[in-house]
């Protein structure tokens, strides 16, 4: 009512001011799962805006997608080259949802140093200040925390006159992983979202005038068969391997490399030295990247277990992710509520933060690597 009543004041004293934006990822949330049967109150919805498909960063992970979906940066830029990787200076890092990481500007800062008000829930390296400046408001990730909690917090924040509000869902990640991407649990995950999402998004936008709406993934799920476990391949070869799921980097001596690098073609995977990568891949000149980047085949996933864990995935995962994004079933969905209607094709996840930063008026410290939406023609 008070927002309302606001933009009703503004409006008779010619001033205008843009609508508040919601931006909202759902992890593991594979455009291909997004249909009228699986999600019938989000896909009637999405009828009357945009929808497209989104094309995470290669390997597409959740920490990276989230901090390209953050900056609009390529992972070579900001810094979070996958969940887990060696830096040069610091060593092995094995949770890099760090703010400190990050080496590009996220939209919540370029937002709060711009007088933007803020609020940010459980978005991977939303962990703290970057460079001095925090969000008006932010809470961090804390596991077991169901989706309703960050719908509530999207809501409170409205309500108390947020102008940007991004929030992590738990999505279908762990039911992807679990059980398959197309799993009956995995179903059922979508069901409930749409039941629980569906209805709170409608009232969103009832109550919020011209609210502006992005639903997106971090990347999406591909159907696992085979295993193929790296440390066995590469006895004595490497010195750390760091396995995504169907892709990995393995770090080793340069000697090293020739040997590693036969064998691991041999295997049937498709490898490359850090500088041969190809170049819309955003990350050769990244140092974080491994020595060798390794990809498997779809429906193939790459291991770095050893002892204890190699026990405890014996039993494999039915789903796994982290291939490039010509693969369609890394594709995510992508719907845009509130800002016109059309089909938007597949849009890389790098050109959404320079999206919202556009409708709020936003300027970068330093340009980031996507562009607008409205500079893609729609079809």
């Amino acid at each position: 009512m008070r927002l309302k009543l606001l933009l009703s004041l503004m409006l008779g004293l010619g001033l205008t001011a843009a609508p508040p934006v919601l931006f909202l990822s759902f992890d593991g949330f594979a455009a291909r799962s997004f249909t009228a049967g699986n999600m019938p109150r989000l896909w009637r919805m999405a009828q009357s805006g945009k929808r497209g498909e989104g094309l995470p960063p290669f390997p597409s992970t959740t920490f990276n997608g989230h901090a390209t979906l953050a900056t609009g940066c390529w992972p070579e830029h900001h810094g979070i080259v996958s969940n887990s990787f060696v830096d040069p200076k610091v060593g092995f890092v094995p949770y890099t949802s760090n703010a400190a990481l990050l080496h590009r500007e996220p939209l919540w800062v370029a937002s709060t140093r711009r007088g933007v008000k803020t609020a940010v829930y459980f978005w991977p390296c939303a962990t703290g200040p970057w460079e001095g400046v925090r969000p008006w408001r932010m809470e961090n990730y804390r596991p077991g925390h169901p989706d309703r909690e960050a719908m509530a917090f999207c809501e409170t924040s409205l309500e108390d006159g947020a102008e940007l509000v991004m929030a992590y869902f738990s999505g279908m990640d762990t039911e992807g992983h679990t059980h398959g991407p197309d799993s009956l649990e995995t179903i059922q995950k979508l069901k409930q979202t749409d039941d629980e999402v569906g209805p709170w998004l409608e009232d969103m936008m009832a109550k919020y005038p011209g609210l502006r709406v992005v639903l997106t993934a971090d990347h999406g799920m591909a159907t696992m068969r085979r295993r193929v476990r790296l440390p066995s391949l590469l006895k004595g070869c490497f010195t750390r391997i760091i396995a995504h799921g169907g892709s990995a980097y393995v770090y080793t001596k340069s000697g090293r490399i020739p040997v590693a690098k036969h064998r691991l073609m041999a295997a049937g995977l498709q490898v490359w030295q850090r500088a041969e990568l190809p170049k819309e891949y955003h990350l050769a000149g990244n140092p974080r990247v491994g020595d060798l980047i390794v990809q498997a085949p779809t429906g193939t996933w790459l291991s770095d277990a050893v002892g204890p864990a190699l026990i405890a995935e014996k039993t494999g995962r039915k789903g796994a992710h982290a291939y490039d994004s010509s693969r369609p079933e890394m594709h995510t969905w992508l719907v845009v509520l509130g800002d016109g209607r059309g089909d938007l094709g597949e849009v890389p996840l790098w050109d959404l933060a320079p999206t919202i930063a556009s409708w709020l008026g936003l300027k970068w410290v330093v340009p980031p690597d996507g562009k607008r939406l409205g500079d893609r023609p729609t079809k």
